[in-house]
């Protein structure tokens, strides 16, 4: 019995951190975690504090919300990658007069490029790297240093 409700203890937070269960309501992580991305492969640690949301059931391409109250949110987007690259992408962004480079983490090489939000002007740090297919998108929109010094150490454990 026990185990039986382990499996659906770890198959609920599982859920919970891809984001996957609109019905289920937020989940605070209370000690550092590993998330799952959308690729099934990598991951990342959230840390202590952070809010895991469901996207909503019209969102069929965000995968994951999370955030920090009050400062610091990250959305996990999942796209086809329609025959992309990274530099051909950082390239693009370049020739529209946005920043962006190409930079390795643990291996993987990522789109890395920095952005606003339109809604309120946060200024957001987004990482895309492409996967069997997939572009697997991380923006992380901040509204302060503390919040953006985060990011870097959320990046730091991908793996």
């Amino acid at each position: 019995m026990k185990k039986v409700l382990s499996v659906l203890t770890l198959g609920m937070i599982l859920c919970l951190m891809l984001g996957t269960c609109p019905a289920l309501a937020d989940f605070r992580v209370t000690e550092a975690r590993e998330a799952v991305l959308p690729d099934g492969v990598h991951r990342l640690t959230l840390p202590a504090g952070m809010i895991v949301s469901s996207p909503k059931p019209e969102e069929t391409d965000l995968k994951g919300v999370f955030r920090r109250e009050p400062d610091l949110e990250m959305l996990v987007f999942a796209w086809d990658a329609q025959g992309s690259t990274v530099e051909g992408l950082a390239e693009a962004l370049t020739e529209n007069g946005r920043e962006a480079q190409v930079r390795e983490i643990a291996g993987e090489r990522f789109l890395v490029y920095q952005d606003a939000d339109p809604a309120d002007g946060a200024p957001c740090v987004g990482y895309s790297y492409l996967f069997d297919g997939w572009l697997i998108e991380i923006d992380f929109f901040y509204g302060s240093q503390d919040a953006a010094n985060l990011t870097r150490d959320i990046m730091e454990t991908f793996h």
